[in-house]
């Protein structure tokens, strides 16, 4: 049985419909799929944006805060800088002051370290001219003529030249020791002696009794030349301070 061509084409009709409508809901799904993958792109895009301009607001507020301590940080610095300057210029000038007090000071302990060396020169010299006065006591005065009394006198003068001038003790110890020779000549001399007698006795002047006299001679040079030679040093002094 043969189909009428009528209802051939309405079938193909039909058919072509479904097809049309089958392929326009797969497309229209697929592009409602496709529009709800990108709308939650475009959300999670938004997010992300909305995240990371929160994040630029918090850097850039953290750039106006660094800006803002760098500014004051350069103010500080620079009244820093300022307060270093004063002090330094005033570290300087106290150091000129200090260096000059040191200048006097050591001008000042120079002249105090003249005036006690002056001074100990002097103490000096009037020590020796006080010991050469006590020498020249001894140079003027005479020795007893009697043997007690000279021993007396030869054994204080040693004591005395002992504390002021010992090198002249050896010379004292000699007059000492030939002080009994001399006066044993001496208490010799005969009383109520003729000319003849007053002869032998001086010609019986031993050599020991020369060398009483001998000492107390070379004594007397010894303080002489002690004395000129202080004197000479004194003098010396005296122009070295003046």
């Amino acid at each position: 049985m043969r189909i009428p061509s009528y209802i051939l084409y309405l079938l193909i009709l039909i058919a072509a419909a479904v097809f049309f409508f089958s392929g326009y809901y797969l497309s229209q799904y697929q592009l409602s799929s496709q529009l709800s993958l990108n709308i939650a792109e475009l959300e999670e895009t938004r997010s992300r944006n909305i995240e990371l301009t929160s994040r630029i607001r918090v850097l850039e507020d953290r750039v106006l805060q660094l800006e803002s301590e760098k500014i004051c940080l350069a103010v500080e610095t620079e009244k820093l800088n300022q307060e270093l300057s004063k002090l330094i210029a005033e570290l300087e000038g106290k150091g000129k002051e200090i260096a000059k007090i040191n200048s006097s000071c050591t001008g000042w302990y120079r002249e105090l370290s003249e005036a006690r060396n002056n001074l100990r020169k002097l103490t000096l010299a009037i020590d020796k001219l006080r010991q050469d006065k006590e020498l020249l006591v001894i140079l003027k005065s005479e020795p007893p003529q009697n043997r007690t009394e000279a021993k007396i006198y030869w054994n204080d003068t040693r004591v005395g030249l002992y504390k002021i001038k010992p090198n002249l003790i050896p010379t004292v110890d000699t007059i000492i020791y030939y002080l009994d020779y001399y006066f044993d000549w001496v208490e010799s001399f005969p009383r109520d002696a003729s000319p003849e007698q007053v002869c032998n006795w001086i010609f019986s002047y031993t050599t020991e009794a020369r060398e009483y006299e001998s000492a107390i001679s070379k004594l007397r040079d010894e303080i002489y030349l002690t004395v000129l030679t202080d004197l000479g040093e004194v003098l010396r002094i005296m122009e070295e301070i003046s």
